[in-house]
């Protein structure tokens, strides 16, 4: 009742000014080259004493002195002194913002009608959404924990507090609620009365029909998402992650017990399994950890007096906490094949970097490139710097960092989904795969990253030792899209496989006998041959010659087992040749040009 009251006064009020305002214009007086305002008898209503002056509008007008500009009414009495950039017009709910310039920044505003400050001119950004019955407002605040980036508070049209600064983004509104997001980097919703209706715990989060749809940080269970590393607010976890062994997933095949024998001009390891109870499919994570004081493995962050370990926490396949297998340690050394971690003071573990090592219950290794590492602050034992981890005490940068770990842990997430085809499709599909091809189960080191290179007729293709795939995830309802790369792992005895087939597609794709057109998939599989996930898709293949399949769109080669005999120089580039390469037709019974089993002897 007090708004409606608010409100018709202010509407009453405007067009008694504006009918008094009329009849008077802004006039510059030839004599003092001042501005004044003179009615139609061109009578001094208002005596030229501005620099500049604008007509009147709704009872006020915008008048300048020094270089600044004011308000006035009728009468020529300041309602806004001559203080600001810009002034704008009042609204319907009689409320204008202001701007002054300090430097290269605009700052904003607002004031009412009667020349109160509703809110003052310090912040980034205001506004006033239509039918939201509020202002938003954009600031930075020096509470610990938010600052480096300005943040939106939401605020009551007298100007009292709703929200306090505390949005990366500007609210949404529709319906009495809103959408932003929150210093996690992360969506929710609240209301006017500062409730929150939706935790601020959401990747993507929209409207829909009276409801809301959302995407949350463990994709609503997706096959094959993962909890992802917490950086638990703390700055040097956030910069941590992903500096070489810090907070990724870790496979059994990666960690090892290692004896280091030292000799003049050598360093060799003597690797064996390390005692840890893998279970079905989990997998470890090296993590810093704030500790009460300095001891031995303790890392010091000078700049915030505290001191850190790093633990070895063990995960289930989908993120699950299991617990701490050490509860403290540190990095002694690295090499080229990996870093050396000392576990908890007992034992030393050598963290190779490919996932893909060899699956033996032990094995000697050479290590190359060693070097001992100091653990005295974080910056050296984590491999970080103090840039790095001045970022992540920005607001902004540490959600921004929040969200990257999120999707950087969950790549290729929507590449789990199983193929859906109906029946009269998957028996059509059947049909066409009739080429040897598509009966090939790849094994690691089959399926490799290449690069094609024209040598005249013949095409050069360096393959890689390892094989990388680029994915794109896109979700709908709500929509959400990121990329990322992702080292394939042939799982913990290197047993999964890699099988070739197609689904349905348009003309622009490979067409079988029947002239229905497919898109080829490279599709892994578990150990027990049940299918796990899509590593690629390609509208056709490239090159065949032989042992070798070239889909080059993908940088992918698929070999035969027979495609790569003979002697390899083991630090020289894996090269293949296609002689008088021809591109591959669109068809189906092209990819018969694959050979699986090497070709026959010639009979004599």
């Amino acid at each position: 009742m007090m708004k409606k009251i608010f409100l018709l006064a202010a509407a009453l009020l405007a067009f008694t000014l504006a009918a008094s305002a009329q009849d008077l214009k802004p006039v510059k007086d030839k004599a003092s080259k001042k501005y004044g305002y003179q009615d139609k008898q061109k009578n001094w209503v208002i005596p030229p004493t501005y620099d500049d002056a604008k007509r009147f509008d709704d009872g006020f007008a915008i008048v300048k002195m020094s270089g600044r500009e004011g308000l006035i009414n009728t009468e020529g009495q300041w309602i806004l002194q001559p203080l600001y950039d810009d002034i704008g017009k009042f609204d319907r709910n009689g409320l204008c913002e202001l701007k002054i310039k300090e430097g290269g920044i605009k700052l904003h505003g607002i004031a009412d009608w009667s020349g109160n400050l509703v809110l003052p001119v310090e912040h980034i950004a205001v506004d006033i959404p239509r039918n939201a019955n509020c202002i938003l407002a954009s600031r930075y605040v020096d509470t610990p924990g938010l600052t480096g980036a300005p943040l939106w508070g939401v605020y009551t049209l007298r100007g009292e507090e709703i929200y306090s600064p505390q949005f990366l983004s500007q609210p949404s509104f529709s319906g009495g609620s809103f959408i932003a997001k929150g210093v996690s980097g992360l969506y929710g919703v609240a209301d006017l009365k500062g409730r929150t209706l939706l935790p601020f715990d959401y990747l993507a989060l929209t409207r829909n029909s009276g409801s809301f749809l959302t995407l949350d940080r463990t994709f609503n269970g997706h096959p094959g998402a993962i909890l992802a590393y917490d950086p638990m607010g703390d700055p040097v976890r956030a910069a941590a992650w992903n500096k070489g062994c810090i907070g990724i997933p870790l496979y059994p095949n990666q960690v090892r017990i290692v004896s280091i024998q030292s000799g003049y001009s050598y360093r060799r390891a003597a690797c064996r399994e390390a005692d840890i109870d893998w279970g079905r499919g989990r997998f470890l994570r090296l993590e810093p950890f704030e500790v009460e004081n300095g001891g031995a493995t303790a890392m010091a962050w000078p700049e915030g007096g505290k001191y850190y370990t790093l633990k070895a926490m063990l995960y289930e396949a989908d993120g699950t906490p299991v617990g701490e297998v050490t509860d403290c340690g540190y990095l002694e050394a690295e090499c080229a094949e990996g870093v050396v971690y000392s576990a908890g003071g007992l034992e030393s573990w050598l963290i190779l970097r490919d996932p893909n090592t060899l699956s033996l219950p032990s094995f000697t290794l050479n290590l190359t490139d060693y070097h001992t590492r100091l653990h005295d602050t974080v910056y050296n034992g984590l491999g970080i710097r103090a840039y790095d981890v001045n970022q992540m005490t920005n607001v902004r940068e540490y959600a921004n960092r929040n969200v990257d770990i999120i999707k950087g842990d969950n790549v290729g997430v929507t590449s789990y989904l199983p193929p859906v085809l109906d029946m009269e499709v998957a028996r059509q599909m059947r049909d066409a795969m009739r080429p040897e091809i598509f009966h090939h189960a790849f094994r690691m080191g089959e399926v490799v990253n290449c690069k094609l290179r024209t040598q005249g007729e013949d095409q050069e293709v360096e393959l890689s030792e390892q094989l990388v795939c680029h994915f794109g995830n896109r979700f709908q309802d709500p929509y959400f899209y990121f990329t990322g790369d992702e080292v394939i792992y042939w799982g913990p005895h290197n047993a999964r496989t890699v099988r070739l087939s197609l689904e349905p597609s348009s003309s622009s794709a490979m067409a079988d006998a029947s002239g229905k057109h497919w898109t080829l998939v490279l599709s892994m599989y578990e150990e027990d041959g049940s299918w796990l996930r899509t590593l690629a898709r390609a509208p056709y293949a490239d090159f065949a010659q032989g042992g070798v399949l070239v889909f080059d769109g993908l940088g992918i080669a698929l070999l035969s087992p027979y495609a790569l005999k003979g002697p390899q120089r083991p630090d020289a580039p894996r090269i293949v040749k296609i002689h008088n390469a021809q591109p591959l037709p669109h068809l189906i019974s092209a990819l018969e040009a694959f050979q699986v089993r090497p070709p026959a002897p010639p009979k004599y």
